[in-house]
């Protein structure tokens, strides 16, 4: 069920120049209307908001407190009580496998009509999604997805590989297309990395002039990214880029460049864009978001779930594109409407 990576950059090509947002200026940034998404497969449409009145669906995000999850929590709300889903929402305290595994075990004990994850993994988690599959609840994923996803009806997520791309491009024009870069994104075996570090490195292939140093990993932790930056411009002082592909790991570069002394030197950007990363672009501290329209995603798959249940088909694979925020364009609908809230 996973597209190739022929068919993200085909994605990609077909989704960079189409507009992400609404045309109505008064549109509130805490409402976003659905409108504000381009999915690139179409979203099926043979399910009336009432054919999920009363079902059970259970939403597993990737880990608590982080606010992309509660933009997609939020989304996935704002579906149910429209169509009458019964929603429960569940997440461990960090983005760790071995934490999310036993909360799957725990609600296929429940059977669900339906489960939405986030896999924190894309093989430790297949095992215990399988059971879950076994006893009967259709299973929907979202964000990231699993190596064999055979088992799920379907994936609504981010073109990750425009994500990383875009990246890359915002870090080198910050750059004037030359220097050292540092991409700085969570370790292999999660989905949404691996595919914007492919995006990153082929964008990179049009800067010559940029050298992208060896790619260091961090869960979104900022005391780990901390770490890592002070090293690697410990021993690359002519550092000036960094990208992050997980906002959790922004404060921990905005503070290593700070103790460095190094903020008006080195260009940063960071993927995702949580209330603190708005703050970080306000104030100079980082020069571009990459913006994933978590919201939506959140709403797109309470309505996969509903179809699922239904026997209606879903699309195998959804792919958003992700939208570039920068100082001159935060207020722009298509970018206020998509910046991280929960309800």
């Amino acid at each position: 069920m996973n597209r190739t990576l022929t068919g993200l950059l085909a994605t990609t090509l077909l989704v960079a120049t189409v507009s992400c947002g609404s045309d109505d200026a008064e549109s509130s940034p805490s409402e976003p209307s659905p409108s504000d998404a381009v999915p690139t497969t179409e979203a099926p449409s043979g399910t009336s908001a009432t054919a999920g009145e009363g079902v059970n669906v259970t939403l597993v995000l990737g880990t608590l407190g982080d606010d992309f999850y509660k933009a997609i929590e939020c989304g996935a709300k704002l579906a149910s009580d429209e169509s009458g889903v019964n929603l429960d929402v569940q997440a461990p305290t960090a983005f760790d496998a071995t934490l999310q595994i036993p909360i799957v075990n725990a609600i296929a004990a429940t059977g669900p009509d339906a489960v939405i994850i986030a896999p924190n993994d894309n093989t430790a988690l297949f095992e215990p999604l399988q059971s879950l599959t076994d006893e009967g609840s259709q299973l929907v994923l979202v964000d990231t997805t699993l190596a064999d996803a055979s088992i799920a009806a379907g994936h609504i997520g981010s073109d990750y590989v425009l994500y990383g791309q875009q990246g890359a491009q915002e870090v080198a024009r910050l750059m004037g297309d030359e220097g050292k870069v540092l991409g700085i994104f969570a370790p292999p075996g999660v989905s949404t990395n691996d595919l914007g570090r492919e995006g990153f490195l082929a964008e990179m292939e049009n800067h010559p002039d940029i050298e992208v140093l060896e790619f260091e990993f961090s869960s979104g932790e900022a005391g780990k990214s901390a770490e890592i930056v002070s090293s690697v411009l410990a021993a690359n002082p002519d550092l000036t880029g960094v990208f992050t592909f997980n906002g959790g790991d922004a404060p921990g570069v905005v503070t290593a460049l700070s103790e460095a002394d190094a903020t008006g030197d080195v260009s940063f950007v960071s993927g995702d864009a949580q209330p603190f990363q708005v703050e970080q672009l306000q104030n100079g501290e980082v020069g571009a978001l990459i913006v994933q329209q978590a919201r939506t995603m959140g709403e797109l798959s309470i309505q996969y779930a509903i179809d699922a249940i239904n026997g209606v088909d879903v699309p195998d694979e959804t792919a958003l594109p992700t939208i570039v925020a920068t100082l001159d364009t935060l207020d722009e609908p298509n970018v206020a409407n998509n910046l991280y809230q929960g309800c």
